[in-house]
């Protein structure tokens, strides 16, 4: 058995006697009387024996001198007076011998081994003690008599051991009599109190018989230990039925009349709130003696009486639950007298806790709850009444404030309030009363909540709100909602009505009732509110939108309760079922007619805004689209004439779009009477000039809906209307350019299918006459819209060609023809010359290449075989109808018919169109020179100026011009390749003047914004300069970066055009012919310059020329250049303009990624499409033609992590080219291998970008496509390690092992890793690679080439600003981490056998761990790596001799308390490791100093003092329970260190740590042996430091400190087993917060406040005291965490003078324990280092 012998001379009970050192800091006053007689020094003092009575009587004498004197305090009297009786027994020979007998039998119990041997110890003792004669009131060595005592009523052993040790405690009692029982209260009870729940059923009749013959005589002097004492006989009221109840019963209420009823009642309920374990006992003893409310003084009696029962209903026992809601019931029913005077904050803490019953689901326990608030009355509405009366209030406010705290909170326990009131909702009687005042106010916290927050708190929010909805009577939901809503409206206000609107979108509606009854009603309500100019103008808006909700719930079924024509009839006629069906009628017959009346109001106003005229059509739609037969009441016309009186005026394309939307709609329908007609004229006029109105440029976001809605009105109109007004349109002067945009936005939206060559035949005339208009902005206007809009020649060609067909019929018949169809045939000559005048050559080749029969005008096919069927294309119709039409003449003349003006013109005109087909240009140099240098001149004016109307023109002459006098070979065309020309002219000749203003003008043209509108005649211009640019790349490369550039910004600007497309009214003039047309310009441009392929230095050559002052651009802002990274790195071999091509393309393709599923048919999703396949083809073609070079310049946009380039569109794209993903990891590894075809490695370092796309790219795959990369990824392995010994491939290492760390994972996630000859080629590879990367880590550190983000330092050169020292450290972390988090964890997986893991292990270790070690450089990254090795069995001896060792420097507290959670596991795993190992440690923590006399002691103890906090961090870092076989020799160590008098107090400071760190990590049923000792020398540091309180700068400070630390988590903790104990250190009763008059405090730590206080107006100058840290609300916290040091005792006395309050105040708040808190204050207690 463990034992703890007497600690020194302070556990004598004369040493208190003692008095100060002269030194001391305290100084007593002087005293007076025999007392102080008998303690002058020197004096000579009988050597006969002083009995007890001479004892007791010197001390009387004193007392009541002193008390005379009234200058002592009732601390210093018990002091001198226990002093007096010291020192009279201290000089009693006889009572000497009696203290020796009694120590040498109190060593025989370091000999006791077994049972036996405690009732021999025990005999002995009680023969000790019963020596003397007469026998002496005061027990020598009574502090260790105590705790052997206690040690011997351990629960393990058996009962003859307790019932002789009982046999002494009474022999003790006697002894000592009631006197010295009270005075040494505490020292005898610490080991009876906690026996009798552990006490056998033939012991605990003894142990009764000590608290009736001893305890209870005490009186008020148990008023300290009062609560201790019931907690110690509670377990005798656990069952009912046991043998010992009702003498506990009858003793607890013969201990209640000691201390008086209420005080005991008092630390009754005390034991509610803070001994979970003793409830039941409690609450069976209340049951008893609490049958109605007790007589209470006042609201403090009251709030611990509400909060222990409150703490009981919240218990996990069941049992407990149903005592406490009896309890409840009998004590503290609603309309007592408690409840009404008890404080709000206390009334809402018992209704949280009653009503949190409920959600157990029991119906047991649920009645009780229901009959607490419903009272106990008989009838329903007696409940009801009395729930109303006395705890409505009350619930709703205890409900409604915890649901405030959803919004600010997303704890678990936030809903809760919200459960409660659900399972309300289950008894009407307290439903209807707690809905009316509740439902509303929670529906507001969860929508208030659902805002707040954006995570899964939302989510829930919804379901609960959802729940509340479902579950609340909709009857009276829905008419307090209503109520509410019309009040708040008439106020200007909203907030329910948005609730409102929240609850029907966001939750469905089940209930036909709802939909049916409720939802008409509050719509026909607030109808009416806006019928009647009830509602404000600022709410209009949110009341409409509501409306149009609740109008879409209503089912259509409903409106059929009611038709238009019912006939009135009286009410008294109409039976009780009758008459709610005809209210509901007249409610949906009003509905109908308000909404279309409110439409008509708000679409007349002026004023209205957007959103309230699209709400009152949606509203109107919503009955259209439901087809009601209620709508033939409506006055269809004037609604009519309403929204056509404001799409005139509609300012909004949303407006517009759905007024004709319904319009149309409704026309449709049979229900109104008369029908509604869009067909008139004046209709028609409107609803389509409003649908032009958005065909313009700037309306391009509408375009789509526009031409769907004209199509969609057209089948509805008359016959040829479109037509007809889009004719006149282009014939009107006035917005003709407006005209012309928008017919060619409907022709270009119309499908070929439809023919709009006949649709559309007049408007398309008035075109093509505008191609030879004399205005010549009317030319523009005509060419634009050839260019922009036309799609197909053929749609023009194919009705003209018909009509010519038809002519060319009727005159073969007749051989003649009337003038008008000549007149009619010149027209359509003339129109045919002025569109291939317009075509050119272009149309020429589409006719020569296009079959005619093939058409899909089907007239024409089939007149074309009757009129000319030997014609096979397009071109050769024409050739045979002109031919014809030439022709004619001749055949009339034979026929002797001369002809007319009208034939000439014909004629004329089929020659012109023949000469135009045929024809040459022969205009000489000089005048193409001269009409050059003008038209160059002019097209700058006019782009600068914006003068668009004759650059077309221009363009065209001048293209002509410069094609006349080009120098190509005979006979050679326009578009001839690049590569069949010579190039004979340097690369670095400067370029004639000439081409500096040709260039200059072209760049204007493609990028000044002004020019968007004619942007395709400038590119087709560039476009067929190609001859002419041939023999000049390096204005080639200048126009492709102007080309790409403006690529980028017109994506750009769509994209922020359509991403905010439905937010407002947006102006852009883009389509998606921009972006093509600037795509066709940089593929044609890319491709010659492909076709060249220069190297990256020759054009650096070239650009180099625009840099001078004559340079090409040398004057123009460089903003088409693509930064890559210039670095010391090697470049790739790829061409710089392709780098800029490419990113113009990732642009274009990051902008058009495909939309999300569903949102296709937006306008945005048809653009991008067309965009992004045009986009695709131009990739595709580029990639042909230069595969590696185009991914490598993917990979450098990719390096560059631009904002407008996604990553993942750069990885689809590649994917999309490249044929497989093989491929382009080959491109990736010969680029970072800078192979020279197969020969081998170049020796410099390759670029970082192709490392870091390396990884990421891996990163992707899929597990069968990663197997397929395998090969190659494997052979660029191999090929680094062949040349490791080289710079470039060393500053691949880790960039090979992060690819094969990835690639590796992805593959050992298929079946492929099966395969020997893979597996066998990983583990070679992976594991030598791994090894170089350890042993060049230093080398790899200084080279930032593995990360893209280090990547962007060297783009920015941020990497400049640090030193060598700092890239490396920052280098070497990163390797570290990446090991500790990716190739550790992976090396099982990989290696598979053990013994390689192994040997990796230990290269890591060798090369990483060790060296940090030994530098003193561990950081996290290192201990990261040691904690992923600790999880390998196999790698166990690469870490543990490190680890260990570390552990037993002496520099390990030393690290900072932050680094404790990398090390718990590691210390953890080292223990787990090594069983043996805890044992070695606490071999070493030896309590004997050393035989030594070399030894160094103060190197001694503080080495013993590491070992004990190596033993405390060993079980901090442990698990709970975690060393449960080991815990009896650590008891056995520290008891042996706390015996031994030579150890310095920095020791037994380092034992209160280590029980500190068994308090948290061992539950406390293993520590019942402990107490005893932990109790015992408390006291003897406590009673010390009150007889002789330490020095200022004393060592024992800083033991007194501990103490009070251990003490302060024991109160914190308020553990079971310590709050039997807790009296002796604190007032645990009510006392501290209330003491009554004349009350002086008896605890240890009341009594060292008093001492200090003393001492403070004893002493002149003192340090001020350190304040604790107090937590007022919220889990009880440790208070002196904070303090690591003392130099004075009274810095303490702010502790001393506030545990008792402190500890009563945590208890009675019921918060709970900070558990991280006070792992907190040990960790930082046990580490030395600072953050």
């Amino acid at each position: 058995m463990l034992s703890l012998n007497d600690a020194g001379p302070s556990s004598v009970p004369g040493s208190r006697a003692t008095s100060p050192a002269p030194g001391a800091a305290l100084r007593r006053p002087a005293s007076h009387g025999r007392l102080a007689q008998l303690m002058v020094s020197g004096r000579s003092r009988s050597s006969s024996t002083a009995s007890q009575d001479a004892v007791t009587a010197a001390v009387t004498a004193y007392g009541e001198e002193s008390a005379g004197s009234g200058r002592m305090t009732p601390e210093m009297r018990r002091r001198s007076a226990r002093a007096a009786a010291a020192s009279l027994l201290a000089n009693d020979a006889k009572y000497k011998k009696f203290a020796a007998q009694v120590d040498r039998c109190l060593q025989s119990f370091e000999s006791v081994n077994e049972w036996a041997d405690f009732i021999s110890f025990l005999s002995r003792l009680l023969k000790t003690l019963q020596t003397p004669s007469p026998s002496y009131s005061e027990i020598p060595r009574k502090l260790i008599v105590a705790k052997r005592l206690a040690q011997c009523l351990n629960p393990a052993l058996p009962s003859g051991v307790h019932t002789r040790a009982l046999d002494v405690y009474s022999f003790v009692f006697a002894t000592i009599g009631h006197d010295g029982l009270r005075r040494d209260l505490l020292i005898w009870s610490s080991g009876l109190f906690p026996f009798f729940q552990f006490a056998s059923t033939s012991v605990r009749p003894a142990v009764i018989k000590l608290y009736e013959q001893y305890y209870i005589p005490l009186g008020e002097d148990l008023r300290p230990a009062t609560k201790a004492m019931i907690l110690a006989l509670l377990p005798g009221l656990e069952e009912e039925t046991g043998d010992f109840f009702d003498k506990i019963l009858a003793l607890l209420s013969t201990l209640s009349d000691a201390v008086s009823p209420s005080f005991f009642l008092q630390n009754i309920f005390l034991i509610l709130v803070s001994a979970p374990a003793s409830r039941l006992a409690a609450l069976n003893y209340l049951a008893r003696r609490l049958l109605e409310p007790p007589a209470t003084s006042g609201n403090d009696d009251n709030g611990l009486m509400i909060r222990g029962v409150a703490a009981s209903l919240g218990d996990d026992n069941m049992l407990v639950r149903r005592n406490a809601l009896d309890l409840l019931l009998r004590v503290l029913p609603l309309d007592g007298d408690i409840m009404s005077t008890a404080s709000q904050a206390d009334k809402e803490y018992l209704t949280r806790s009653a009503s949190e019953v409920i959600l157990h689901r029991d119906m047991s326990l649920s009645r009780r709850v229901y009959t607490w608030l419903l009272g106990k009355e008989e009838t329903a509405a007696q409940q009801v009444a009395y729930l109303q009366t006395h705890g409505l209030d009350l619930l709703v406010g205890t409900l409604q404030a915890d649901m405030q705290k959803i919004i600010a909170s997303d704890a678990t326990d936030a809903h809760t309030p919200y459960k409660v009131f659900l399972s309300f909702l289950d008894k009407w009687e307290i439903a209807e009363s707690l809905s009316t005042r509740l439902a509303i106010p929670a529906l507001v916290s969860l929508r208030q909540a659902a805002f707040a927050r954006a995570d899964a708190s939302h989510s829930d929010a919804l379901s609960t709100a959802a729940a509340i909805y479902d579950n609340v009577e909709p009857e009276l939901l829905w008419s307090t909602l209503a109520r509410q809503i019309v009040n708040e409206l008439r106020d200007g206000q909203t907030a329910k009505l948005d609730l409102l609107l929240w609850l029907v979108t966001s939750s469905r509606q089940h209930d036909d009732e709802t939909t049916q009854v409720h939802v008409p009603k509050l719509l026909d309500t607030l109808l009416g509110l806006v019928d009647t100019n009830e509602v404000s103008p600022d709410t209009l808006a949110s009341t409409l939108r509501l409306s149009s909700a609740l109008l879409s719930l209503i089912p259509g079924q409903v409106f059929a309760l009611a038709t238009p024509h019912q006939e009135s009839r009286s009410l008294d006629g109409e039976s009780s079922a009758e008459a709610p069906r005809r209210a509901q009628a007249d409610t949906n017959s009003r509905i109908v007619q308000a909404t279309f009346d409110l439409c008509k109001k708000v679409l007349l106003r002026r004023d209205a805004s957007t959103n309230v005229l699209l709400l009152a059509l949606d509203m109107t739609q919503t009955l259209v689209n439901q087809d009601v037969g209620l709508l033939a009441a409506v006055d269809g016309g004037a609604w009519l004439r309403a929204v056509t009186d404001r799409v005139a005026r509609a300012t909004s394309f949303a407006v517009v779009e759905r007024a004709i939307d319904t319009a149309l709609k409704a026309s449709r329908t049979s229900s109104f009477s008369p029908h509604i007609d869009i067909a008139a004229a004046a209709v028609t006029s409107i609803f389509l000039g409003a649908l032009f109105r958005y065909l313009r440029p700037r309306a391009a976001v509408h375009h789509v809906r526009a031409v769907e809605l004209l199509w969609e009105y057209n089948q509805l109109a008359e016959v040829h209307a479109l037509e007809t007004v889009v004719a006149m349109r282009i014939a009107n002067v006035t917005g003709q350019a407006e005209a012309y945009d928008a017919f060619g936005v409907l022709w270009r939206q119309t499908d070929d299918a439809v023919l709009p060559g006949e649709i559309f035949y007049a408007p398309m005339l008035r075109v093509l006459d505008g191609l030879r208009s004399d205005d010549p902005a009317v030319v523009s206007m005509a060419e634009t819209w050839m260019r922009c809009s036309m799609r197909s020649y053929f749609r023009i060609l194919d009705p003209i060609l018909h009509r010519l067909l038809l002519h060319l019929r009727a005159t073969d018949k007749t051989e003649s023809a009337p003038a008008g169809d000549l007149a009619q045939l010149r027209y359509l000559l003339q129109t045919l010359l002025s569109l291939f005048n317009f075509g050119g050559q272009g149309l020429s080749r589409a006719c020569q290449a296009s079959e005619a029969s093939r058409s899909a005008h089907a007239s024409f096919v089939e007149l074309l075989r009757i009129v000319a069927p030997n014609a096979n294309t397009y071109l050769d119709l024409l050739v045979d109808l002109l031919t014809r039409l030439v022709a004619a003449e001749t055949r009339r003349r034979a026929g002797k018919a001369s002809a007319g003006p009208r034939d000439k013109r014909v004629q004329a005109a089929s020659l012109a169109l023949l000469e135009l087909l045929v024809s040459f240009d022969d205009m000489s140099k000089d005048n193409t020179a001269v009409i050059r240098e003008c038209l160059l001149d002019k097209l700058e004016a006019s782009t600068r100026n914006a003068h668009l109307d004759l650059q077309n023109s221009m363009l065209r002459l001048l293209h002509a011009a410069i094609a006349a006098t080009a120098d190509r070979p005979k006979g050679h065309r326009t578009s001839a390749s690049l590569s069949t020309l010579s190039e004979k002219a340097p690369p670095n000749e400067h370029p004639p003047e000439f081409d500096i203003h040709l260039l200059r003008v072209c760049v204007n043209g493609l990028s000044v914004p002004t020019n968007r509108p004619v942007l395709q005649h400038w590119i087709d211009f560039v476009l067929m300069l190609s001859p002419y640019l041939e023999r000049r790349p390096h204005l080639m490369l200048d126009l492709c970066d102007c080309a790409s550039e403006q690529l980028r910004v017109v994506m750009r600007t769509l994209r922020d055009v359509y991403d905010d497309e439905n937010l407002r009214e947006q102006a852009c003039d883009l389509t998606d012919a921009e972006p093509v047309m600037l795509l066709s310009c940089i593929e044609r441009i890319a491709s010659l310059l492909v076709g060249r392929a220069p190297g990256r230095r020759s054009e650096d050559a070239l650009r180099a020329v625009n840099d001078e002052g004559k340079g090409i651009l040398g004057y123009l802002p460089t903003v088409f250049a693509v930064e890559a990274p210039q670095d010391s790195y090697a470049q790739s071999s790829g061409p710089k303009y392709l780098d800029d091509v490419m990113d113009a393309l990732l642009v274009t393709w990051t902008v058009t990624a495909l939309p999300a599923p569903g949102s296709a048919r937006s306008p945005s999703g048809r653009v991008y499409a067309t965009i992004r396949s045009r986009t695709r083809k131009v990739l595709e073609k580029l990639f042909r033609a230069q595969p590696s070079e185009v991914i490598v310049s993917g990979i450098n946009v990719w390096a560059i992590k631009s904002s407008d380039v996604d990553d993942t569109a750069v990885f689809d794209c590649i994917d999309v080219l490249a044929p497989s993903a093989q491929k382009v990891v080959e491109v990736v590894c010969d680029n970072l291998g800078n192979k020279q075809g197969r020969s081998g490695f170049v020796d410099r370092r390759p670029d970082p970008a192709f490392m870091a796309f390396l990884e990421a790219y891996i990163t992707r795959l899929e597990g069968p496509v990663a197997v397929q990369v395998w090969n190659t990824l494997y052979t660029y392995a191999r090929d680094v390690l062949g040349m490791a010994n080289t710079p470039s491939a060393r500053s691949q290492l880790f960039s090979v092992l992060r690819c094969l760390t990835v690639l590796g994972r992805i593959v050992a996630m298929t079946s492929a890793l099966e395969d020997k000859r893979l597996r066998r080629d990983l583990q070679d590879v992976y594991a030598k690679v791994l090894d170089l990367v350890v042993g060049n880590i230093g080398r790899l550190a200084e080279i930032v080439v593995w990360e893209r983000n280090a990547l962007d330092s060297i783009v920015n050169g941020d990497h400049a600003e640090k030193d060598a020292s700092q890239i490396t450290a920052d280098g070497t972390i990163k390797i570290h981490e990446f090991i500790a988090t990716d190739v550790i964890p992976s090396l099982r997986t990989f290696l598979v056998d053990n013994d390689k893991v192994a040997g990796a292990c230990s290269t890591i270790s060798v090369g990483i761990v060790a060296p940090a070690f030994k530098q003193q450089r561990v950081d996290a990254s290192i201990l990261g790596i040691l904690t992923e090795m600790t999880k390998i069995p196999a790698a166990v001896k690469s870490w543990r001799l490190l680890i260990g060792d570390a552990f037993n420097d002496q520099r390990f507290f030393r690290a900072s308390p932050a680094q404790t959670s990398l090390w718990r596991p590691l210390i953890r795993a080292l223990m787990d490791s090594d069983k043996e190992r805890l044992g070695d440690l606490l071999g070493r923590i030896a309590a004997a100093p050393s035989a030594n006399i070399f030894t160094n002691r103060e190197q001694e103890m503080l080495v013993r003092s590491l070992n004990l906090r190596r033993l405390s961090f060993v079980l901090l870092a442990g698990p709970n329970n975690g060393q449960l076989t080991m815990l009896p020799s650590i008891q056995e160590k520290l008891v042996e260190i706390l015996r031994t008098s030579v150890v310095s107090p920095r020791v037994h400071s380092e034992v209160y740590l280590c029980l500190r760190v068994l308090m948290c990590r061992i539950s406390p049923q293993h520590l019942t042996n402990f107490w005893p000792v932990i109790l015992a020398e408390l006291l003897r540091v406590f009673e010390t430091t009150m007889d002789n309180p330490p020095a200022d700068g004393s060592e024992d400070l800083q033991l007194v400190l501990a103490a009070c630390k251990f003490l302060d988590l024991l109160l914190v903790i308020q553990s079971e087993d310590f709050q039997i104990h807790q009296w002796m250190f604190v007032t645990d009763t009510t006392d501290a917060a209330y003491p009554p008059d004349g009350y002086q405090p008896e605890s240890i730590m009341d009594r060292l406040s008093e001492i200090l206080t003393e001492h403070a107006h004893a002493t002149l100058t003192i340090d001020a005291p350190l304040e604790p840290a107090i937590n007022v609300a919220g889990p009880r916290r440790p208070r002196l965490a904070h303090v690591r040091t003392l130099t004075q005792l009274h810095q303490l006395h702010t502790f001393f003078a506030r545990a008792s309050i402190d500890t009563f105040e945590g208890v009675y708040a019921n918060g709970g324990v900070d558990w991280e808190a006070v792992e907190d204050g040990l960790v930082g207690e046990i580490f030395e280092g600072r953050e």
